[in-house]
């Protein structure tokens, strides 16, 4: 039996794709964000484009440092919702990384030993283990996205 031709070509690219719409680098800070920053390593959909946001930018990130620091949310400005981060959130359970559990993403098994794996390797995303280790499991909870949540249309 003959292989079958592929026809196509590569073609080099002026601009580089962003690392923002790489789904495997989004899968990277989700497992991250689940581990290091959730309890039971879950959370809402709220939460992780919350933290999402936060890690796109120092600024962003001083936002919610300062939030903490000044017991003051009303500088984190309205969060924006992350397309990108809905796909890799897909990819993430095709691949089994996580779960869905009672409408909130889980760390599998999978996902636990992924986030180790990445936690252990000390020249990626450091900037974000950085951060998430100082948020840690207790100050971004539950109430505080619903907080926020309430913050932001109170303004509108």
């Amino acid at each position: 039996m003959k292989s079958p031709t592929i026809k196509g070509s590569f073609r080099e690219r002026a601009i580089p794709l962003s690392p923002d719409y790489r789904p495997l680098y989004k899968i990277g800070l989700i497992v991250l964000i689940l581990d290091i920053a959730c309890r039971g390593n879950k959370s809402s959909l709220n939460k992780l484009h919350l933290l999402i946001w936060a890690l796109k930018s120092e600024t962003n990130m001083a936002y919610v440092r300062m939030a903490f620091i000044m017991k003051d949310t009303s500088k984190i400005i309205s969060w924006a919702v992350e397309p990108a981060l809905n796909k890799a959130l897909k990819y993430a359970v095709a691949e089994g990384l996580i779960t869905m559990y009672e409408d909130k993403y889980q760390l599998t098994e999978k996902g636990v030993s992924f986030g180790k794996k990445l936690k252990k390797d000390s020249e990626i995303l450091t900037r974000e283990k950085l951060f998430l280790t100082y948020i840690g499991k207790q100050k971004v909870t539950e109430d505080f996205i619903n907080k926020l949540t309430e913050q932001q249309h109170d303004k509108n």
